[in-house]
C-alpha cells in the first residue's frame, strides 16, 4: 500500500511541500518524514479512503513543517543572537518594520502564531475568531508579507 500511495500521490506532495518550505531541499525531507509516518501508520490509511488518504499525507506533511519550525524557534531563542539576527536572516528592525505592513490585527495573529507558538484555537479564544478564521486570516496575513517582500 506504501507504494500505491508513493506512487500516486509523490508529485503533488512535493509540489506542497516546496510550497511550505521554500526550497526543494527541505521539501524532500519533508517529503520524505511524511511517507515514514504512513508507513508507520498502514493500519490507519487501510481504513480510509482515497480521499481521505490524500487529505491524511498533506495533514502529516503540514504538521511536521510546523513542528520543524518550532523547533528551530526554540533552537533560536536558546542560542545568542548575533546582530539581532532572526530566523529570515532579518533584523530585529526589519522584521518589525515588514510586519508593520499588514493590518494591526494581523500582525498581532502572525506574531502571536508564528513567533511566540499559539495554535488556532488558542487564537480564536483571544481574538473572538473561530479556528478557521484564525486560518484564514493568517493566510491572508502570508500572503500579504509574500507580496510585501517581493517589492
Amino acid at each position: 500500500m506504501i507504494t500505491e500511495l508513493y506512487t500516486v500521490y509523490r508529485a503533488e506532495l512535493l509540489k506542497y511541500c516546496c510550497m511550505i518550505c521554500g526550497n526543494t531541499g527541505d521539501a524532500e525531507d519533508l517529503l520524505q518524514e511524511t511517507f515514514m509516518r504512513a508507513l508507520s501508520n498502514l493500519d490507519l490509511l487501510e481504513e480510509l479512503s482515497d480521499k481521505e488518504r490524500r487529505a491524511w499525507l498533506y495533514k502529516v506533511a503540514r504538521n511536521l513543517f510546523y513542528d520543524a519550525c518550532r523547533r528551530r524557534a526554540v533552537e533560536n531563542n536558546v542560542r545568542t543572537p548575533t546582530e539581532e539576527e532572526t530566523d529570515g536572516g532579518f533584523s530585529e528592525i526589519e522584521t518589525a518594520a515588514i510586519l508593520s505592513s499588514l493590518p494591526p490585527e494581523l500582525s498581532q495573529l502572525f506574531i502571536k502564531r508564528y513567533f511566540e507558538g499559539y495554535n488556532s484555537k488558542e487564537l480564536a479564544e483571544g481574538f473572538g475568531l473561530s479556528p478557521s478564521g484564525v486560518r484564514a486570516a493568517l493566510s491572508r496575513a502570508r500572503k500579504l508579507l509574500r507580496e510585501k517582500l517581493k517589492e
